[in-house]
């Protein structure tokens, strides 16, 4: 009896232990990470080569007017040690993202900036020397490698429930990380941590998860502005699962649609409150600071492509407005098959996400970041996964895709407009 009770503890923190490295083994979890790890070396690898054998020029303005204004040379201080690392990412919007976090919001152009991500950089900053662009590249690494294991824990959970062939979910995030713009993934940007939030209001709400998900939904809307969509998806997701419990008197279907308002209203209430938050401030309106900085303003969508045709008939277009367009068709085609061959609430998001993005009708090159925004289309990578299921369909896409990431990484990183 006596050596039975001694040999509960040892038994107890082997299986601690056993538990642990069970979990580590576990497919959604390693394999997500082995390809952030794999991605993320080759990009700042990349990167770091570029800087220091330049192919492209760097614009003189870069040191005279620049994206954030005066606190531009600030965003990464002499003391910070890590600064030679990141300093081929203090690009475009990081350095809006920096001003935010520094100085705050000011009646001017980076109020179409949500907030988010500044308090984010803000927060994690005075833990890594002051330096703003470290403490975004940090926060934005961390959430990729998150949203690559929420996107293959979701395809997992919704097209393989036996979990033993996790072919799909591997090469959805193969195609994501391998897409042109992938490197924007690991840049201090805001499609990884947007990401994050979306795919875990996605499941919070497929486990019935109501508050979790209307709360995380809130914060992709406050993250990047086309987050306020989400709530068709998460409504459709209520919907089916309060019409399947079939509940059989009134009370219980009131009890039940309350229960799932939460989710449904976290993503709107969320944007309403950035822009009353702007209207009690008298910061302006964000239609007015689109306008003014980046000459954006709201159209209907057939504009923007009317805009594109001329232009492309008397050859103004731009190689990064080609690009655009190359990425517009690639949601497009895949759009359609995701309407035909996924669950309604996917080509909801899909279908909102891009007409809300389209309603934005730039006065001169159409289409403006969509090669970028197009990370955001989880659900377009995963039925283009579906049809490349051969490695020999497969291997060509991701020799293609490096090859262009690395042009439009070059091109980015010496302050070449890409998206």
């Amino acid at each position: 009896m006596a050596e039975q009770v001694l040999e509960r503890p040892y038994s107890s923190r082997n299986d601690i232990f056993l538990s642990i490295r069970n979990y580590l083994r576990e497919e959604s979890l390693h394999i997500p990470i082995i390809i952030f790890l794999v991605f993320r070396l080759l990009t700042g690898a990349a990167a770091l080569y570029m800087v220091h054998h330049p192919t492209i020029a760097t614009p003189s303005w870069v040191h005279e007017r620049n994206p954030s204004g005066q606190t531009f040379d600030a965003l990464i201080p002499p003391t910070s040690q890590l600064g030679w690392l990141v300093e081929p990412w203090k690009r475009w919007d990081t350095a809006w993202y920096g001003k935010i976090a520094m100085t705050g919001y000011r009646a001017d152009t980076a109020i179409v900036f949500p907030p988010l991500y500044p308090v984010l950089m803000r927060l994690a900053a005075p833990f890594l020397s002051n330096d703003y662009v470290l403490a975004g590249v940090v926060i934005s690494n961390i959430c990729c490698m998150i949203a690559f294991i929420l996107l293959f824990k979701l395809i997992r959970l919704e097209f393989q429930a036996d979990g033993k062939n996790s072919g799909l979910a591997t090469r959805t995030l193969l195609l994501m990380a391998a897409f042109p713009t992938g490197y924007y993934l690991f840049a201090a940007y805001t499609e990884s941590v947007f990401l994050v939030f979306v795919l875990g209001a996605w499941l919070s709400a497929l486990n019935r998860r109501w508050w979790l998900a209307g709360i995380l939904a809130a914060l992709a809307a406050l993250t990047r502005l086309q987050g306020a969509v989400l709530c068709l998806p998460l409504f459709w997701i209520a919907y089916v699962q309060q019409r399947d419990l079939a509940p059989r008197n009134r009370e219980a279907l009131l009890r039940g649609w309350l229960a799932r308002i939460p989710a449904v209203i976290g993503a709107p209430v969320a944007m309403l409150g950035y822009l009353g938050y702007l209207a009690i401030n008298n910061f302006g309106t964000l239609e007015a600071a689109y306008a003014k900085e980046w000459q954006l303003y709201t159209r209907l969508p057939f504009e923007a492509f009317q805009a594109f045709i001329d232009r492309a008939i008397h050859g103004k277009t731009l190689p990064f407005e080609n690009d655009n367009a190359l990425a517009l068709l690639f949601l497009l085609i895949t759009g359609l098959i995701v309407l035909w061959r996924l669950r309604p609430a996917y080509s909801l998001y899909v279908g909102a996400s891009l007409g809300m993005i389209l309603l934005r009708y730039h006065t001169g090159p159409q289409f403006e970041s969509m090669i970028r925004y197009a990370l955001m289309f989880f659900p377009c990578f995963i039925v283009l996964a579906m049809a490349l299921r051969k490695w020999w369909l497969l291997a060509p896409y991701l020799l293609w895709g490096l090859n262009w990431q690395s042009i439009l990484l070059d091109r980015f990183i010496h302050w070449t407009w890409v998206a």
